[in-house]
């Protein structure tokens, strides 16, 4: 006969199922409410333990993300972004079968302090331009991207660029730039309170923050961009090779 200890695991087992299924039914979407752990323990007929070690071992595969105080919100598949590759947002998405878009938010010219114009290498109180846009993919906002750009670059694509248009296809057209390569580096941040208000009061506390200083063929800055992504939508893969010791 099962002991009650296997009983209660495969009970919990039954219910992680269970909800892998009422996650993964047609018609869910990102950010879908779930029950609370009474009406899934009423449902399951388990108690709140088992429903908490569910939602736990659910959270654990990204299948749910939750928050304090709210409850527990079904999350879609992240998204991937190459890290090898120098691409556009807009190209990211397009390759995944997403429809790119984008809200211009700022676009203005400044005077660059030092932290701009060290990333821009240009002096300090030279003029520049920032360009702040909010990413989205399937009308779903991803992230905050704010970029800043030397003047004379800053200027021509302050002239022309709309939303939903890709920075970088303005770079090659309107600009004549030919980008190179760039350097990239990624941490975790916090939302402000008006960055949760713009990716969705659903969205996490904390962030994927990205830093990028991107160059043209000639060696010369074109961009800065620091960018803000939604952790539970988003996430950065790079290829790894082993290290080949000589002989």
């Amino acid at each position: 006969m099962a002991t009650e200890k296997t009983k209660k695991k495969n009970k919990s087992t039954q219910v992680i199922e269970s909800l892998r299924e009422l996650i993964n039914q047609p018609g869910s979407k990102h950010g879908d409410i779930l029950p609370s752990e009474r009406e899934l323990g009423e449902r399951f007929n388990v108690s709140r333990i088992t429903i908490r070690k569910a939602m736990s071992e659910l959270e654990s595969e990204g299948l749910i993300y939750r928050i304090q105080g709210k409850g527990a919100f079904i999350c879609i598949e992240k998204i991937p972004q190459n890290l090898t590759l120098l691409t556009s947002y807009s190209e990211d998405m397009r390759d995944r079968k997403l429809n790119p878009d984008s809200l211009i938010l700022v676009i203005d010219a400044i005077i660059a302090n030092s932290y701009i114009s060290n990333k821009l290498q240009i002096q300090t109180n030279d003029p520049a331009y920032v360009l702040r846009r909010l990413r989205l993919a399937d009308g779903v906002p991803m992230a905050i991207e704010n970029c800043y750009m030397r003047n004379e670059v800053g200027a021509i694509i302050a002239d022309t660029i709309t939303n939903g248009a890709s920075l970088y296809e303005l770079f090659t057209t309107k600009c004549g730039i030919k980008l190179n390569n760039a350097f990239q580096t990624i941490e975790v941040a916090c939302l402000t309170n008006w960055e949760k208000r713009l990716l969705g009061n659903d969205s996490p506390t904390s962030a994927l923050l990205t830093k990028r200083q991107t160059f043209d063929i000639n060696g010369e800055v074109v961009e800065y961009v620091e960018s803000k992504y939604r952790s539970d939508r988003y996430l950065f893969h790079v290829e790894l090779f082993a290290y080949q010791l000589s002989k």
